[in-house]
């Protein structure tokens, strides 16, 4: 009893500990699988808001030029000299012409070009300069973030695009599109981002899809997006292959963390619930020694005890004082016997004999006295009886099953009732119950009636002969040969105990 009652405990505990471990890994797993889903998602609407491509970087003032030189010089009017260039410029500003100078003055501006051209030489040179370092400043750098954080178009919060959106993200994602008309032609295709698909197997994916009526989803490692166009639909593709090994790597290793942490539990368990059910094991083995040395005890007494009144019945004569004495003797006798079998059983200590016996014929005979004795009370017998059942266990044991079973029954049911008593075979089991009219019983499973002790409903008046133990026998006998034993009122009316061996 007590090795069932902790691997019950332990079965118990590790399926609560994996019950909590499963709904944390899946959550978890879940959690990373959105987390990444989401992140392409904002990648696409991002990509499908500018046409297929990332935002371009906007133009910003060169902070190489000099200050007070942003705007553009006025044009000159009618009769007046157009300003100096100021040192350091490219190309200076043309003087106006007079009409009988024009061809003059084209061969003075052929040389006057040539000898600007080598006087600002060095010019260019340092304005070059500047603007590659203005180029490669931090300012510049962090213009693509600041564009698809700023854009009010977004369709997610700058917190979510802060988080996702960097100025490499454009360098850093492979993705390619297909620009497909209402008429199913192709308008463009660009795959210049990723090396790994072709562009008659871009065309091809984003076509099929299409006839598919999709616009969103996996294909493969690509995440894509379908998004309506002006003149037709415009597929985004994503390759998502990274991120989703990542989801597999994830899922796979806090698998193996969470059967490790069951495992490391198990052990725990094991080892503990051994302490945790030492003390009630070393009180539940007392119980049943002390039963089997005082059944031995009383045994002694109870002999003397009968021997003394045959004695004085032998010199005095009978009469209802020693009756009652012999009576009473052998009822606790028989009690004590009772008693010291059932702790044997549950010690494990009474040995079974188990061999193969013909069940049908050993009930048959267990069940005529039975039957008669019902006939007396007036109550009516059926026993449905199949043929030819052949069961290995104990023998004698199986018997006692089968006497307790009648016995039980035929006491228990109240005069004119009816006791119907089967032994069948379905599948590998063979079920052996007996069904009897029952008074004051509620409908429904009764595992009380198992109980030591225990007589039963109201109807089980103390006039009744019995000491409440043959149910607690006959359940151990059940359990020792691996079955289980049940009892069940199905309408109020009557009980049912049913033996599955």
């Amino acid at each position: 009893m007590i090795k069932k009652l902790r691997k019950s405990f332990i079965i118990t505990a590790m399926i609560s500990v994996l019950a909590v471990l499963a709904v944390i890994v899946a959550a978890m797993n879940i959690a990373n699988y959105l987390n990444s889903d989401s992140e392409a998602d904002v990648l696409l609407d991002l990509l499908a808001e500018n046409g297929g491509s990332f935002a371009p970087v906007p133009h910003e003032p060169d902070i190489s030029a000099p200050s007070g030189t942003d705007q553009p010089p006025p044009a000159p009017q009618d009769g007046e000299q157009p300003p100096e260039k100021p040192e350091g410029d490219d190309v200076p500003p043309p003087a106006p012409l007079s009409d009988d100078d024009d061809d003059f003055d084209d061969d003075d501006d052929s040389d006057d070009d040539d000898d600007d051209r080598d006087v600002n030489d060095s010019d260019d040179v340092d304005d070059e300069k500047i603007s590659v370092a203005a180029v490669t400043t931090p300012a510049a750098t962090e213009r693509p973030q600041r564009d698809f954080q700023q854009d009010p178009r977004r369709k997610y919060d700058d917190l979510k695009r802060k988080e996702l959106i960097t100025a490499e993200t454009p360098y850093e994602t492979r993705y390619f599109t297909v620009s497909i008309k209402d008429n199913g032609t192709p308008e463009s295709i660009d795959t210049g981002k990723i090396a790994a698909v072709s562009t008659e197997d871009a065309l091809e994916m984003a076509q099929r899809l299409i006839a598919a009526g999709k616009t969103r989803g996996y294909e493969t490692n690509y995440k894509y997006l379908i998004k309506k166009t002006d003149t037709g639909r415009l597929c985004i593709f994503i390759d998502r292959g990274r991120a989703l090994k990542s989801v597999r790597d994830f899922m796979i290793i806090s698998l193996l963390v969470a059967l490790g942490a069951a495992a490391a539990v198990f052990v725990l368990i094991v080892i503990f619930s051994g302490i945790v059910t030492k003390p009630v094991a070393e009180s539940y083995e007392k119980q049943k020694k002390f039963i089997t040395n005082a059944g031995h005890e009383l045994k002694t007494p109870l002999a003397v005890i009968n021997s003394c009144t045959e004695v004085i019945e032998m010199e005095q004569g009978e009469s209802k004082w020693t009756k009652g004495i012999t009576s009473q003797t052998e009822r606790l006798a028989t009690l004590t016997g009772e008693l010291v079998a059932l702790a044997r059983m549950d010690e494990g200590s009474s040995q079974l004999t188990f061999e193969s016996f013909f069940l049908s014929e050993t009930v048959s005979e267990i069940l005529d006295p039975f039957s008669l004795m019902a006939e007396q009370k007036g109550l009516g017998f059926t026993a449905d009886i199949k043929d030819g059942i052949i069961f290995k266990g104990d023998k004698s044991m199986i018997a006692k099953l089968c006497s307790i079973l009648a016995d039980n029954a035929v006491k228990y049911t109240p005069e004119g009732g009816t006791i119907l008593f089967t032994l069948s075979a379905k599948g590998r089991h063979i079920i052996l119950s007996s069904e009897n009219t029952a008074e004051n019983i509620e409908k429904g499973a009764h595992p009380e009636l198992f109980d030591r002790f225990r007589r039963g409903d109201s109807s089980h008046s103390s006039e009744t002969p019995g000491y409440g133990i043959g149910l607690s026998m006959a359940q151990s006998i059940v359990n020792a040969h691996g079955g289980r034993i049940e009892a069940l009122s199905k309408d109020g009316n009557s009980l049912t105990i049913t033996a599955r061996l």
